[in-house]
């Protein structure tokens, strides 16, 4: 029995049928390219203030924020009195701030670390933002000195007459520009203050606190009321 290989007249695909099946194709990629939902509307920025978690001079651990839990741990020399305390007391202007206190001890220095978390898992968040409060120096007695540990961030000196550095390690941390300072930066003015942020995303946010020298006199700087994003609602 032989087969017929003729091709068959008239056979060809028509317009229409090019048409129909494209047709069927367009649900296909629409379906593939489809955004995840928190891309398209971004979570509402959350503050953390101070003053609202906690009465002044309660030792600050952890709060809930925009469904974020934010967690401060201390490390090094941290056992000055009143250290991580929440303060209503001005500083650098502000009525609502978070203070760390420095030992006496010579060339004293702790780190704070605050992490972000859901469900006991790292989350992460952008647009974190607050302000390094009061970094002066009190001539022979302290002599403050910020170093931020997590990279990607930018900030804004209130006033480079009287804060100097950008916020690295030893002789570029935020510090006072002079030897004593510390009348020119009362509690009232944001003259010793430094504003940070970081575009993100990121679960964990470091700094270290630290004094040039001996201290005395029970120095210490605040931070001021911190704000960010969730990235997922």
């Amino acid at each position: 029995m032989s087969i017929d290989t003729t091709p068959l007249a008239g056979v060809r695909t028509s317009r229409r049928s090019l048409v129909r099946g494209a047709a069927w194709t367009v649900p296909v990629v629409a379906v593939a390219t489809t955004a995840p939902a928190f891309a398209a509307s971004p979570c509402a920025s959350t503050t953390i203030v101070w003053s609202a978690v906690g009465s002044s001079g309660s030792t600050f651990v952890s709060t809930t924020s925009g469904g974020v839990v934010v967690t401060l741990t201390v490390s090094g020399q941290t056992t000055a009195l009143n250290n991580r305390t929440i303060s209503n007391v001005q500083t650098g202007g502000q009525s609502s701030n978070l203070r760390f206190y420095s030992t006496s001890a010579n060339n004293s220095a702790q780190t704070a670390t605050f992490t972000f978390t859901r469900n006991g898992q790292p989350v992460d968040v952008i647009n974190l933002r607050f302000s390094f409060l009061d970094i002066d120096s009190g001539g022979a007695n302290w002599d403050d000195r910020v170093t931020v540990n997590t990279p990607g961030f930018a900030y804004t000196i209130a006033n480079q007459t009287y804060v100097t550095g950008n916020g690295g390690t030893g002789s570029n941390a935020f510090r006072a520009n002079g030897y004593n300072t510390s009348a020119a930066t009362p509690g009232n003015t944001s003259n010793g203050n430094v504003a940070v942020s970081w575009a993100g995303p990121i679960s964990s946010m470091s700094f270290t606190y630290a004094q040039d020298g001996s201290a005395s006199g029970s120095p210490f700087i605040g931070i001021s009321n911190m704000s960010f994003q969730p990235v997922i609602c």
